[in-house]
């Protein structure tokens, strides 16, 4: 098999918010002990870490650069992400390890500290950095679960802008990932208004990622079939499309003329040096209400590509494929080479399966939709299952 071109490294579990459509800490995230959950400054969960992931086995910065002079052998582009990356304690020394081997390094983060270290995250020459933001201030706020969230990502935002041009430098490339859900759908235009204020590169608009009940027991019954595995994660994103879909389908056709007019307005934008907008999901603006009433639409994402591209390490050291259902695991990069896993039977057995069909959540995973169309070809499946 040929390496990952893609290689994230979930340096912890801890965040310092609770977005409410959050997969790991949210109302229906499979971290979070109960209802009423507060959001903190990442302290007060570690026990709790402990007990699920273990911050005892969660790795130190030599296991990651172990990691780094394995991998740098065929340069992948290395994505730092959590829970909130900038919470794990050797965070800098680790983009400073990923840059000194030549690597592309990009970090997904909630923003909350940013502003405190734009300047060093500026110095360590990281390629680009993602800002999650969810809409205008009260909204962002909202969904977040802690006040000031906007106001301090924005304020971070500013001041990585501010040292990118005191440095007269190209990176990092300053991005906004803004995910449409129904917390933030009334507010997606002035949520793009607010975004287009700051000084951004990119824009990328985002649709819910989700699971109903149904294909929710479908997984697990398939990963325990034939896999061999419980397959609990989807819980995290528990959502019944079809059912919003049909109580918001005004509001929902509302936002696909929305979507349409941003698509034509990033060449204006553009020439004015404003953010490009991109779109991920990146469903046609008319399909936006059937990608939420018909869940098991692809629109063409037939294939899954994450089993030949990408691979995901957790903090103690185990790889998956699937970066937000990590049920599934090849193996530890603490226990073995990482070409080892990657090549591994568990990893065949895997691709074997996505070859032949998708997995029943598939369809609305990011997986499936961030590395483009896939179709599955008919000659695909033999080859795969000789």
């Amino acid at each position: 098999m040929p390496m990952p071109t893609f290689v994230q490294l979930r340096v912890t579990n801890v965040c310092n918010l609770r977005c409410r459509m959050c997969g790991q800490w949210g109302e229906t995230g499979i971290y979070r002990p109960g209802e009423g959950d507060a959001a903190t400054d990442g302290r007060e969960e570690r026990n709790r870490i402990r007990e699920l992931v273990g911050l005892k086995r969660q790795m130190g910065l030599s296991s990651w650069v172990r990691l780094l002079d394995e991998i740098a052998v065929w340069s992948p582009i290395v994505t730092i992400y959590g829970g909130e990356p900038l919470l794990y304690p050797d965070i800098l020394p680790l983009v400073g390890e990923i840059k000194k081997r030549g690597l592309t390094c990009t970090m997904i983060t909630n923003g909350w500290d940013l502003e405190e270290m734009a300047g060093r995250l500026a110095a360590s020459g990281i390629d680009a950095i993602a800002v999650s933001i969810d809409g205008p201030p009260a909204v962002h706020d909202r969904i977040r679960g802690r006040e000031g969230s906007f106001a301090r990502v924005a304020a971070g935002v500013k001041a990585l802008a501010q040292e990118r041009d005191r440095r007269r430098s190209a990176v990092p490339m300053l991005l906004a990932i803004f995910p449409v859900t129904e917390l933030n759908l009334p507010d997606a235009a002035p949520a793009l208004e607010a975004l287009r204020e700051l000084p951004l590169d990119t824009i990328n608009v985002g649709l819910r990622w989700f699971v109903g009940k149904e294909a929710g027991a479908e997984y697990e019954e398939v990963m325990l079939r034939e896999l061999g595995v419980s397959g609990e994660s989807w819980k995290g994103f528990a959502f019944e499309g079809a059912n919003f879909a049909a109580v918001r389908r005004e509001q929902l056709l509302g936002l696909s003329k929305l979507l349409q007019r941003a698509r034509w307005r990033r060449f204006v934008d553009a020439s004015l040096g404003r953010p490009w907008i991109s779109f991920v999901p990146d469903v046609p603006a008319a399909g936006v209400p059937s990608y939420f009433a018909e869940p098991a639409k692809t629109f063409g994402h037939d294939l899954c590509p994450v089993g030949w591209y990408f691979a995901q390490v957790e903090p103690d050291g185990q790889v998956c494929f699937c970066g937000d259902f990590p049920d599934y695991f090849l193996g530890s990069v603490l226990e073995t080479s990482f070409r080892d896993v990657w090549n591994g039977e568990r990893a065949e057995r895997f691709r074997r399966k996505l070859a032949k069909e998708p997995l029943p959540i598939c369809s609305r995973c990011c997986g499936s939709w961030v590395y483009g169309a896939w179709k599955r070809p008919s000659a695909l499946v033999p080859r795969a299952l000789d």
